[in-house]
């Protein structure tokens, strides 16, 4: 076979190879990180701090309640859902709880890198909030269980919000490394 035609051929078979590649590649979900704001998609609202891999977050649920949680020791809850018949379950089933993928898709600027980058914001506010009365505690100071007891009462004592207490929550407990 003559050399032009061997190269047409290789190109032939080589460009739309190299397109099909580049199609699939541009509408994959390659995002990885961590959450740095709450996401919702249809009845699904999934939190920051949240790890997502490939745009996906994996989360372990009761099918009861539509409490989504990091893992299958509760420690943190990582979102809700209204409808828990909305969730796609793996199969996985461990101490009563059901692995769930949730597909977020979401926008790259709601990814950070790390953890610590994804809670800056919640830190921020933390730091903000409990200072005006005294020197905000660095979460490694108390257990984890001991903090749902400590920030109720620095809410009455404060009058924070339910909202930022949630937040404030949240960032003690993502912070804590013990």
């Amino acid at each position: 076979m003559p050399k032009g035609a061997v190269l047409r051929k290789f190109l032939f078979i080589l460009i739309p190879a190299a397109i099909a590649i580049s199609v699939i590649y541009a509408f994959s979900d390659n995002r990885n990180g961590y959450l740095n704001k709450n996401v919702t998609k249809g009845d699904i609202t999934v939190f920051f701090g949240t790890e997502i891999s490939g745009g996906r977050a994996h989360l372990w649920s009761d099918k009861k309640s539509g409490v989504l949680y990091a893992d299958t020791d509760k420690s943190i809850d990582n979102g809700f859902t209204k409808d828990v018949s909305s969730l796609h379950f793996t199969g996985k089933n461990v101490n009563g709880l059901f692995e769930t993928v949730v597909s977020l898709s979401p926008d790259e600027n709601v990814i950070s890198e790390t953890l610590p980058d994804s809670i800056k914001e919640s830190g921020r506010k933390y730091y903000e909030l409990c200072s005006t009365c005294h020197a905000a505690a660095e979460p490694n100071r108390y257990a984890k269980h001991r903090w749902d007891g400590i920030l109720k009462s620095m809410q009455q004592h404060g009058g924070i919000s339910d909202a930022d207490l949630s937040v404030i929550r949240r960032y003690v407990l993502l912070s804590i490394t013990n």
